[in-house]
């Protein structure tokens, strides 16, 4: 059953999910996109849900703010404010019985995700990191420079280009206060569940060897290096299909 499901934000924003339910379990594998992207994320996240209820595996994949069908203003989008809407997505499947959840990031999702309260969401039993992003230094530089920080500061945003032709997004300068000093990975160090770095090695955007780097910080991570894939897995249909195949897998056992 996949029901399609709008919900609203304690800062009164509307979001959208769709809820895929395959058994009676309580668990359910939650998938957070990255900026520019969607529940969809060009069909890579239907085609990984698709893959997750084969093997009997619930989902929920949600537009975060100013994405996909949810209200929300690109320019006012902040780390900070991704992360009220991850939360209340997280009640949401808490109040619907959900008591283990399999969480998911890719890209600008990883920080979202990976900056979450994991004391008080113990819900959270395992965390899947795709290209995530988890050091704004260094990385994504060609959204998150000094230079992109002075036009957003003038102009009042820095508009970025999508990889896929006509889509843009307005980079607010409230965003780049909110990342200075941020560093998502920090959350992870001290974490015992189960983490899955996923990255292909030819990602230019964020290099794979931030995902090995932190992985090897971590207490409980492994990682699985896609050869000649990258950013967002889009090289090949292979490539994609490796990156699922290790999640779900992850997921299973």
């Amino acid at each position: 059953m996949e029901e399609k499901i709008f919900y609203q934000t304690k800062d009164h924003i509307k979001l959208c999910g769709i809820l895929s339910i395959v058994n009676q379990k309580t668990e359910i594998a939650v998938l957070c996109h990255g900026i520019m992207g969607d529940k969809n994320d060009s069909d890579h996240f239907k085609d990984l849900s698709a893959t997750l209820h084969k093997n009997n595996i619930n989902t929920f994949r949600f537009d975060f703010r100013a994405h996909g069908e949810s209200e929300g203003n690109d320019h006012e989008m902040t780390p900070s404010k991704e992360l009220i809407d991850l939360e209340t997505t997280i009640d949401l499947l808490l109040e619907k019985g959900f008591v283990s959840i399999y969480l998911l990031g890719a890209s600008f999702g990883g920080s979202v995700v990976s900056s979450i309260d994991f004391k008080k969401y113990s819900c959270i039993k395992k965390l899947i990191l795709w290209y995530g992003l988890l050091d704004f230094s260094g990385t994504l530089t060609d959204f998150f420079t000094e230079e992109s920080e002075r036009e957003a500061n003038k102009m009042g945003f820095k508009v970025i280009k999508s990889s896929r032709p006509g889509i843009t997004f307005k980079l607010g300068k409230t965003l780049y206060q909110d990342i200075k000093n941020r560093k998502p990975y920090e959350n992870l160090l001290g974490l015992d569940i189960p983490i899955l770095f996923v990255h292909g090695t030819v990602d230019s955007v964020i290099p794979y060897q931030s995902s090995k780097v932190f992985c090897e910080k971590c207490k409980n991570a492994t990682i699985r290096l896609i050869e000649n894939e990258s950013h967002a897995f889009r090289n090949s249909k292979e490539g994609l299909e490796e990156a699922i195949d290790s999640t779900v897998e992850f997921i299973k056992f």
